[in-house]
């Protein structure tokens, strides 16, 4: 039972701590976990996939091999492409980050500090998500210590 518990603890851990680690995580990181899928979308969907690749030609002017990486890009990982290309976005119109890019942004639409309030509210709630989950498991491992007997005698003797 106890090697159970820990291999439960060993599998979920980085995902419970990653709720705490900033923006130093590095986007690498999350790029070398893909499945590449891209490639099996081409042997499975092929007219579908062949239709993207060449709508992106068409409309952004790339040659077939960078179409078919930046779809590729996209089907591995939906999220952290989207990230990318909105970071890529905001740091060409000057803006360090793809917050700050987003906070500017609204701040000339006159919607700043509506934006920056859901963003803070998004940051709370997350935080409090990974300290419930993290709390859970730290009282799942305490119950569990305190619960399980073990067979050992209380002479001290084998």
């Amino acid at each position: 039972m106890s090697k159970s518990l820990f291999l439960v603890l060993v599998a979920f851990g980085p995902l419970l701590c990653s709720a705490f680690v900033g923006q130093g995580v590095p986007r690498s990181f999350v790029s070398q976990t893909s499945l590449n899928v891209g490639p099996l979308q081409k042997l499975t969907n092929k007219n579908e996939y062949n239709k993207v690749v060449e709508g992106l030609m068409q409309t952004k002017g790339l040659t077939r091999e960078q179409a078919e990486k930046e779809y590729n890009a996209y089907l591995d990982n939906p999220n952290d492409y989207a990230l990318q290309k909105g970071e890529a976005y905001y740091k060409s119109l000057g803006y360090k980050s793809l917050m700050e890019g987003v906070i500017g942004e609204a701040e000339k639409e006159g919607k700043g500090d509506e934006v920056r309030a859901r963003i803070e509210d998004f940051q709370k709630k997350s935080k409090l998500k990974g300290l419930a989950t993290i709390s859970f498991f730290i009282a799942l491992f305490f119950y569990y210590k305190l619960s399980y007997v073990p067979d050992v005698p209380l002479g001290g003797g084998l």
